[in-house]
């Protein structure tokens, strides 16, 4: 019990810490999401140099996840886009953020906090040229306009819903299971363990082995991240941990696998690998030259918070548990059975999913009422349009209909 409580108030003392920072990252992302979404972002890389450029541009400020990113860069390859942009989009998005950025700051330092976006913004432009080296030419796509939907400039209330209620939902169990876990490594792992996780040629390769098929998002990774610091786990490892954690996953790998082939699987896997080593390796000796205490002075998450913090860490709490249960006690089996089309689409995963093609459909002149149930796979549409309609709205979002049932 003594044990339990120590976790729990390790993690209390980090979730405290950082819930100024994600308050104020949700708010900028929701004004962020006003102006780049998946539309912008599909309609801006077409392919080629340029299109590198302008993905990892977009892509590193993006609040968008490693599985949330996942139908986006489907979207990207049905409108023409050219590998190399994919990938580039693929690595840099859901390395960092505007909510990541700011919690790096609070947990880590200002090095930090720099030093990972730009990691994000290099290693997403050297995988898209290496990408683009390999298809011998530049790729230019043949984007098209999508056909049933067009969107516009959203409202502020749209996009303060969308920060304080999607993309809450959608990282909220993961910034809880990273506060915990960032708890358990504080008081379970012994402080003798520095010497084996100071070591580069035993810490390097046991983060790429955890990291590359683990999902964790990048808000997440960052108080598990610290607690691994202060057991003596080199800056420079931390930070690869930080790139490849996010970066990709089993079912990120999968895709790439699926969608883009053996070859560019191969050369995304050694990118994330390659390059969260090097700026892990730079990281330790910018560390070296110009001193540990610079760059990790914020780590130390024993420290006493104030009442901002506190204050702060009431409010994201309730704000994730109404994201994270809004949509089981909103929505009922009743509601469900009085929609006209059924579609299963399997790649639904997230609450990003939801809102993708929520945001799809909702638009369309003859929709009534679009219901999404992640725990079935499944999208719920009360309209008189034909099914196909419907199907080409969730494909351009990204998600593959495996099968439609017409009610009624």
């Amino acid at each position: 019990m003594d044990i339990i409580l120590k976790i729990f108030d390790e993690s209390l003392r980090l979730f405290v810490r950082i819930s100024p920072y994600l308050l104020v990252g949700f708010a900028i992302s929701g004004i962020l999401h006003m102006f780049v979404d998946s539309n912008f972002v599909t309609r801006n890389l077409k392919g080629g140099k340029s299109s590198i450029l302008k993905a990892v541009a977009l892509g590193v400020p993006l609040p968008v996840c490693s599985c949330g990113v996942i139908p986006i860069a489907a979207s990207l390859k049905r409108q023409g886009a050219g590998k190399a942009s994919i990938l580039s989009f693929l690595y840099s998005t859901p390395v960092t953020g505007v909510d990541s950025i700011l919690v790096t700051y609070a947990l880590l330092g200002s090095a930090f906090a720099i030093f990972r976006p730009m990691a994000a913004f290099v290693g997403g432009i050297l995988i898209g040229f290496v990408v683009l080296k390999f298809t011998y030419r530049d790729e230019d796509g043949d984007y098209q306009e999508a056909g049933v939907y067009s969107g516009g400039k959203k409202s502020l209330k749209e996009a303060l819903g969308y920060s304080f209620s999607y993309l809450s939902a959608e990282i909220g169990k993961w910034i809880i299971s990273g506060v915990l876990l960032g708890g358990v490594v504080s008081v379970l792992i012994p402080a003798d363990i520095g010497r084996y996780l100071s070591n580069p040629y035993l810490a390097y390769p046991a983060v790429l082995l955890i990291s590359i098929p683990l999902y964790v998002c990048a808000t997440g990774s960052i108080p598990v991240a610290a607690a691994f610091i202060a057991k003596g786990l080199s800056p420079g490892a931390a930070l690869a941990f930080l790139i490849a954690g996010p970066a990709t996953n089993t079912v990120t790998i999968t895709f790439v696998l699926k969608d883009l082939g053996k070859k560019f699987s191969a050369i995304y896997l050694a990118g994330i690998a390659l390059t969260s080593v090097a700026f892990g390796l730079l990281f330790d000796e910018l560390i070296r030259i110009f001193g540990i205490e610079t760059f990790v002075r914020a780590s130390d998450t024993t420290g006493s918070v104030g009442i901002i913090s506190q204050i702060s860490a009431v409010i994201l709490a309730g704000i994730i548990f109404f994201a994270l249960f809004k949509p089981s006690i909103i929505s009922g089996k009743k509601e469900e059975e009085e929609m006209k089309l059924i579609l299963k689409v399997p790649g639904m995963m997230c609450e990003r999913c939801v809102y993708s093609i929520r945001s799809k459909l909702l638009p369309l002149k003859e929709v009534k009422n679009v219901k999404v149930n992640l725990g079935s796979h499944e999208v719920y549409v009360d309209t008189d349009l034909p099914a196909e309609i419907i199907k080409e709205a969730i494909n351009e979002a990204g998600y593959e209909v495996e099968e439609i049932t017409i009610k009624g």
